[in-house]
């Protein structure tokens, strides 16, 4: 055998290796929401975007809220939920807006925010997401563990995930507080918040109490009748760099000569 042909060999392998372990195990994700409202539309706080084994179920239809959820369909804040993500071994991040009212990286209509997430595809296939829909008492969006979405196959190989829409009939009341407006984050109605002891249901038609609403960034909100498109989230699987399979080559050969002058 040449010194050429032990140096493809060695390349060879190493690339096929590392190939797999880059296929099962460790890849780069990109998650983008963008508000698809008007300009006196609904507002989303940060979005909590979580890549799980498919077990991560952070809340159920007709269930009760934990104190978690109901901290961000009331307040918009996701640190708990994202603590009990990465404790269950999930990768996970919010994603924050440039814009939003001041000292809060809310998205606000038709702004477009994004993160980028290491992600093993093998026990991090499914996509998990919740935003508090302002400004509402305790309405958000998000998707329970039975409506995951598959990012990478059983193979951990990227879907193509397409597109996902999610339209004002799509979010949910976490049945916490009342949906009068008052005391909630956001909202000038002023007042405070009126509790109760619900349980978390599709919030169906109740988004439209907000219609006259006014909101901290001085807006008054107007809500098309019937159905009508809140957001879109969109994942793409970020490509390794151009040069990698080179370097690959280099460290096989590199690899190989020093095993063979040992």
């Amino acid at each position: 055998m040449t010194f050429f042909q032990m140096i493809r060999r060695s390349a060879a392998g190493l690339l096929l290796s590392a190939g797999l372990a880059s296929g099962a195990s460790a890849a780069m994700v990109d998650i983008t929401i963008t508000n698809t409202q008007g300009s006196d539309g609904l507002y989303l706080t940060p979005l909590l975007s979580v890549l799980h084994d498919g077990t991560f179920d952070p809340f159920d239809s007709g269930s009760a809220a934990s104190g978690a959820v109901e901290l961000l369909a009331e307040e918009g804040d996701a640190s708990g939920v994202l603590g009990d993500a990465l404790a269950a071994g999930a990768a996970a991040g919010v994603i924050t807006a440039p814009g939003g009212f001041a000292g809060a990286p809310v998205i606000d209509p038709g702004e477009t925010a994004s993160i980028r997430l290491d992600v093993n595809p093998a026990s991090q296939r499914f996509l998990s997401f919740m935003a508090m829909v302002i400004p509402s008492n305790d309405i958000f969006i998000g998707n329970d563990n039975s409506m995951a979405y598959e990012v990478f196959d059983a193979l951990g190989q990227f879907t193509g995930l397409g597109p996902i829409s999610i339209y004002t009939d799509d979010a949910w009341d976490a049945g916490t507080e009342v949906n009068n407006g008052l005391g909630a984050p956001f909202n000038m109605a002023g007042g405070v918040a009126t509790d109760v002891d619900g349980l978390i249901t599709p919030a169906s038609d109740r988004l439209f109490f907000l219609a006259g609403q006014e909101t901290a960034a001085g807006s008054t909100v107007s809500l098309p009748s019937g159905r009508n498109l809140l957001a879109t989230i969109e994942v793409s699987q970020v490509p390794l760099p151009a040069g990698f399979p080179l370097l690959l080559v280099g460290l096989g050969a590199f690899a190989y000569l020093r095993r063979s002058r040992a």
